[in-house]
């Protein structure tokens, strides 16, 4: 059973995990000028705003990033990545308002302090030596040893500090780094890696919050054949080998772990499309199987974190004592980045009765709520992270910003239909009413209203003739003839003149004898 009690929810330690923000640059679209204006404009309002309303409602107590932070980093001039990072710190994610740490928590050593380079693995047990020998004091301040890296780890633990924290609206902020990054394998890009550093902090590092243990891990250099490149990151995977936590340890890393082409992703994925072994220039769409295996042997980790691939995808990885570490590979938080329904990760962390491990058990088929194994014909699956383990996680969606979009485009090509509908329908009365108003058209209207009154007098008239006359036999001839009549009537006067003409025409036939027909 969960507890839900307000002193439990207070002891939680609440983290929102972000992947693959990615901020436009010229590297996204290869477009510039206004054109890029516009779209870094909009996709960072997008983001401002979804990260300003996430923070606000639910008030986690650290934002992690889980890497690929600017979408040309590693490419980019220095000019050009201070231009992003302002973009990222003081604009999208607003560090100077809701960061707790305006810098990065985890950080190398200062120029100095550096310890030499370990050219033997005995040199890096020295290391280790000098790990276990640090003395109270040292612990208390979070002094650590990461590799060959002196690292200053400052965290709130306290769970009246975190209150304090969250009460002000604030979060302790980590970071991940990307293969946009810093690039990835034996490409990746050393002075990318010594800018990245200098301004987000350390690439590997363990932090304890919430009496678990995080563990953020460079697959990226991992993935590196260059002893220049990996030796760092080897070294810090030996070092948590060497170490038994007695916390649950929850892994972060920016590229997913291996699993089969076959492995179904979980309903809550938007693709069909399962994760591919695919490599290109600069990205490895999951870590290699030796590799993937090493660090979840050396690690044991209870869950997974990933990113990289920009859609959600939930497996389980077996391991060699028959256990299943479940992975969650998180969607992006950009709408440009090729989905349709952006999202972010909520991880909540409650463990008072300090818990090592976590074992999930195995339920009967896919069609139990669980999470499908990362193994061919695999026909069962394992039991999703719930209120028996320390730790629960779930998907928060963000808007569909393209169908806003073209909801706002149709609406505008509507309105815009409708005000030329208008346009035309008042073009075409003010025509008439001109037409109207004209002395033409009022001349126009008196004669047709003239011709009507002459057609009906004569009407009458002939009306009147042929009713007085008995028979055509009986009429008799005066000395106007038929022609003569005619003639006069066709002689009148048309138009304003016809009324008076009409009167007089009416006097002078009552004068007149009638015809006889």
């Amino acid at each position: 059973m969960e507890d839900t009690t307000e002193a439990s929810l207070l002891n939680r330690y609440r983290m929102a995990i972000i992947a693959d923000p990615q901020l436009t640059d010229w590297m996204s679209y290869h477009q510039s000028g206004l054109l890029l204006a516009l779209v870094e404009m909009y996709t960072d309002i997008y983001m401002k705003r979804s990260f300003r309303r996430l923070h606000a409602s639910l008030r986690p107590d650290a934002v992690l990033f889980l890497g690929d932070l600017n979408d040309g980093g590693r490419n980019t001039n220095q000019k050009t990545f201070e231009k992003n990072t302002g973009r990222f710190f003081e604009w999208v994610f607003a560090t100077n308002s809701s960061a707790w740490n305006q810098g990065p928590i985890v950080t190398d050593a200062l120029e100095g302090e550096m310890a030499a380079i370990p050219a033997r693995v005995g040199a890096a047990s020295s290391n280790l030596r000098k790990r276990q020998s640090l003395t109270e004091e040292e612990k208390a301040v979070n002094v650590d040893i990461t590799g060959h890296y002196v690292q200053r780890i400052e965290a709130p633990l306290d769970s009246i500090e975190r209150l304090k924290i969250r009460e002000s609206g604030r979060s302790l902020r980590l970071y991940v780094a990307g293969n946009h990054d810093v690039g990835f394998g034996d490409t990746l890009i050393l002075s990318s890696m010594t800018r990245y550093k200098r301004v987000f902090g350390s690439v590997n590092y363990e932090v304890n919050v919430g009496n678990h243990s995080l563990v953020v891990l460079d697959t990226l250099a991992l993935s590196s054949k260059v002893p220049s490149i990996r030796e760092e990151s080897q070294l810090f995977l030996d070092q948590i080998k060497q170490e038994q936590s007695s916390l649950p340890r929850i892994l972060f890393t920016h590229v997913p772990l291996h699993r089969l082409d076959t492995t179904y992703c979980g309903k809550a994925r938007e693709t069909d499309q399962t994760i591919k072994d695919r490599y290109g220039e600069q990205f490895q769409n999951m870590v290699n199987v030796p590799l993937s295996r090493e660090i979840l042997e050396d690690i044991q980790p209870d869950m997974v974190f990933s990113g990289d691939d920009h859609d959600w995808c939930e497996i389980a990885h077996p391991t060699i004592g028959g256990d299943f570490i479940p992975e969650v590979t998180l969607r992006t938080f950009s709408f440009a980045q090729g989905i349709k329904q952006p999202a972010f990760g909520m991880l909540s962390l409650f463990n008072p009765d300090h818990k090592t491990k976590n074992v999930l058990p195995i339920v009967g088929s896919l069609e139990a709520a669980g999470l499908p194994a990362s193994r061919e014909f695999a026909q069962g699956s394992v039991e999703r992270p719930s209120g028996d383990t320390t730790f629960v996680y779930d998907e928060c969606m963000l808007p569909n910003q393209m169908l806003i979009y073209i909801c706002y485009g149709a609406l505008f090509a509507m309105s815009l239909n409708w005000v030329l509908i208008r346009r035309f329908q008042w073009m075409s009365i003010s025509r008439v009413r001109a037409r109207e108003s004209s002395i033409l058209g009022r001349w126009r209207k008196i004669q047709s209203v003239d011709v009507i009154i002459a057609s009906s007098n004569i009407n009458s008239i002939s009306e009147n003739n042929i009713g007085s006359s008995s028979s055509r036999a009986d009429q008799q001839l005066d000395d106007t003839t038929f022609e003569e009549q005619r003639d006069a009537y066709y002689d009148e006067p048309v138009g304003p003149l016809s009324l008076g003409a009409a009167a007089n025409s009416s006097t002078t036939v009552e004068g007149k004898k009638h015809l006889r027909w």
